[in-house]
């Protein structure tokens, strides 16, 4: 008899690509429930599932206001609790981070990472479910691990997703303002691989694995996504003139002057020691080369 997977959050772009990638595998069954609606997307009679994997966020809808996030993450582990509660083992997507800061170099395990000094809504729901799971998985002994994604490109992304609007735009654009800054790719495909091995091989080690598959300045990764574009101009713009841009922008919020939270108007410190890196050797069968010539490829037909 095949075991059983339970998968909240299969409609996002990482949820689809882990659907599909167990799916091919022909080992288990698998089940998607929506958290939006609450309800299972497949016809699914079973109670109790040997995995979970939850890639599951915020909703857009939730994003209007950025004070009701803890409210609409909350509400979230409320409707997908049972669902934990009757799993054996749980695999949870987080995320390493989903804004650029100057703090963080190349990823490696030792070092000390401060999450998400300036974070959107989607990046804040994570660490608050990371959180609560934490504790969840202690109180009920849980076996679980969980993965922290660098930030997701590939193919067949959606435009205006998080990582779909970055990449647009960016690719449209003649003149780029942008922080000297590093960041952290990984490709979608290579991380649903990694996910699928954690369950073929029964990696639950109540443990942390930050997947990463390539570092590289700011400045590098736009020029190659703008390859094929003759011209462009690229303006750098410093971190102490961002942070006067966000307390202005702060102060034209509370006087009602604006509705547009240009950077997020909340900090959120999360310190993980020596987490570890997966690095992704064994399971990396897309190059790098080959992640931004099909994401620029797709983007290109839209």
């Amino acid at each position: 008899m095949k075991k059983t997977i339970c998968c909240i959050g299969s409609s996002g772009f990482i949820g689809k690509h882990i659907y599909r990638d167990i799916r091919s595998t022909g080992l288990y069954e698998i089940y998607r429930f929506s958290s939006k609606d609450n309800k299972f997307i497949d016809k699914c009679n079973i109670t109790k599932f040997d995995y979970l994997i939850f890639s599951a966020g915020i909703h857009n809808e939730s994003e209007k206001d950025s004070k009701n996030v803890y409210h609409e993450s909350k509400k979230i582990f409320k409707k997908t609790k049972k669902l934990f509660l009757n799993s054996n083992s749980i695999i949870f997507i987080s995320s390493f981070k989903t804004s650029f800061n100057t703090n963080e170099k190349i990823v490696k395990s030792t070092n000390i990472y401060n999450f998400y000094n300036y974070d959107n809504y989607y990046g804040k729901s994570k660490i608050i479910f990371e959180k609560v799971f934490k504790k969840f998985c202690s109180y009920y002994k849980k076996r679980y691990t969980i993965v922290c994604p660098s930030h997701v490109i590939g193919p067949e992304d959606d435009k205006f997703s998080a990582n779909g609007k970055f990449f647009y735009e960016i690719m449209k654009k003649k003149i780029i303002f942008f922080p000297e800054c590093n960041i952290s790719i990984v490709d979608v495909r290579n991380l649903s691989k990694i996910i699928t091995n954690l369950i073929v091989k029964e990696k639950f080690n109540n443990k942390k694995i930050i997947v990463n598959d390539k570092s590289l300045r700011l400045k590098e990764y736009i020029k190659l996504i703008k390859f094929n574009q003759k011209y462009f101009l690229l303006i750098k713009i410093y971190f102490p003139l961002i942070k006067i841009f966000f307390w202005v922008n702060h102060l034209l919020l509370m006087l009602n002057l604006t509705k547009k939270n240009i950077l997020s108007n909340s900090r959120i410190k999360y310190i993980e020691l020596n987490p570890i890196t997966e690095v992704n050797d064994e399971y990396k069968e897309i190059s790098f080369g080959k992640t931004i010539e099909d994401t620029k490829e797709y983007f290109s037909r839209l």
